[in-house]
């Protein structure tokens, strides 16, 4: 299926879904006007410079028609889920949030609105505090998610508070047929405040949903947050995000992004550093096996004095998998003393699999550091060779050689429980080290 017939569908999909939409006339038009913008621009394609990694073929064969809710069975639920005692679980189910499968004692200091609900009671206050996306081909599925604009959860975490315990977001998708499903999410972090967030994709059903994500983050003054995402979808799942956040002075934010899910993985994440002083650090690790396709865009602005940002991604893909990592930091006129490193290294375990690397940097200001590199190579054969020499077959070495690759971005996760569960997930879906032997 081509991209206009693509289009076609999500409006066919927008008439009919509309009118049964919460938010009176204001949010009618708004609606409206996305819709116009997706149908004149389309969707993203190879000769945007940013998607011309991804399978959007295969994208469009999705059903864009948005799918009714299913009944979840919360032991069910419980689990499928990361098994994060204590934390305080909030449920986006299908794209809308979902109270009845929350759980865990409230945090002090963070609060949450259902979006369906703020639509209904105050139109006005839900135009303000989502954002309007832009109509370039970075947040074209932005446009898709504001003309869909139903559901999804608004968290706030006051100034100065310190939850003592995490807070896990869950997005499930539970579809038995193919459906798409999209999402707004609004996260507020007062000035001083600090937050562990766990977040995590699912599904529960085996069907090829399309969910869209289109997410905001907001990081106050000297705030500090350490936010882990974990996608676990099923192999006929697709997710595409679209991720704006920004950092006050001296705020920061730590990423931890594990893909190890989900038959086609689009994560656009772009963020700005507003305020002097602010920093982050992005890690990443994706693993593309079968014909699974995981593509990754990340944009770090630097618009003040001595910030500073660290990246460190790591990537697999053996079979026929793909993937792509795309990296850009751009450095503003204003941000003089500014500190920023990239990496990305790549590992391929079978003559087929692909994986395409692009760190960027674009400098407009002098007195700023910036460095970046990118490597993608197979097993090193002295490694392997000296595994084998202390007793170890070829596809034991194999294996270690392929979860001690991950190991570094996995050893800075915080949260024992969550860093051995991954681990764990990672060690279970190591690439067929027969099919690795076979191949080598």
């Amino acid at each position: 299926m081509n991209a206009a017939t693509a289009i076609d569908r999500i409006a066919a999909s927008h008439a009919r879904l509309a009118p049964r939409l919460a938010g009176g006339p204001e949010w009618a038009r708004r609606r409206g006007r996305a819709l116009e913008t997706l149908v004149g621009r389309g969707l993203p394609g190879r000769r945007d410079e940013n998607w011309k990694y991804l399978d959007h073929a295969r994208l469009a064969g999705y059903d864009f028609g948005v799918g009714s809710r299913t009944a979840v069975d919360p032991a069910a639920l419980a689990r499928a889920r990361l098994p994060l005692a204590g934390a305080r679980r909030l449920v986006i189910l299908d794209g809308r949030f979902e109270e009845a499968l929350c759980g865990g004692e409230p945090l002090d200091g963070v609060t949450h609105d259902d979006i369906d609900a703020l639509l209904g009671r105050e139109p006005a206050a839900a135009l303000d505090l989502l954002r309007l996306p832009a109509d370039d081909a970075d947040d074209r599925f932005a446009v898709m998610a504001d003309a869909f604009t139903d559901g999804g959860v608004v968290i706030r975490i006051a100034a100065g508070s310190a939850p003592p315990r995490p807070l896990h977001l869950l997005h499930v998708t539970s579809a038995v047929r193919p459906a798409a499903h999209h999402a707004r999410l609004v996260i507020e972090v007062g000035a001083g405040a600090k937050l562990v967030l766990v977040e995590e994709f699912l599904s529960l059903g085996d069907a090829p949903v399309f969910a869209n994500l289109a997410a905001e983050l907001a990081v106050g003054a000297s705030a500090d947050v350490e936010h882990l995402r974990l996608h676990r979808q099923n192999a006929a799942a697709a997710q595409v995000e679209t991720w704006v956040a920004r950092l006050d002075a001296a705020g920061s934010y730590r990423q931890h992004l594990v893909v190890l899910g989900g038959r086609l993985i689009r994560s656009n994440f772009r963020l700005a550093l507003d305020g002097e002083a602010a920093a982050c650090r992005l890690a990443g690790l994706f693993m593309a096996d079968g014909e699974r396709q995981v593509d990754i865009h990340t944009q770090v602005e630097h618009c003040a004095p001595r910030t500073r940002t660290e990246q460190d991604f790591r990537g697999i893909a053996t079979g026929r998998g793909r993937g792509a990592m795309n990296g850009r930091i751009v450095m503003r006129p204003a941000a003089r003393g500014a500190d920023a490193s990239q990496t990305i290294r790549n590992l391929l375990l079978s003559p087929l699999a692909e994986i395409n690397a692009r760190p960027q940097l674009e400098i407009h200001v002098d007195d700023v550091r910036c460095r970046h590199g990118a490597t993608t190579g197979t097993l090193d054969p002295v490694q392997l060779f000296y595994l084998r020499s202390r007793g170890l077959d070829e596809a034991t070495a194999r294996s270690l050689l392929t979860f001690a690759f991950c190991q570094d971005v996995l050893a800075g996760m915080p949260l024992p429980a969550v860093r051995d569960f991954v681990a764990t997930q990672v060690a279970d879906i190591l690439p067929d080290v027969e099919l690795m032997r076979e191949q080598a």
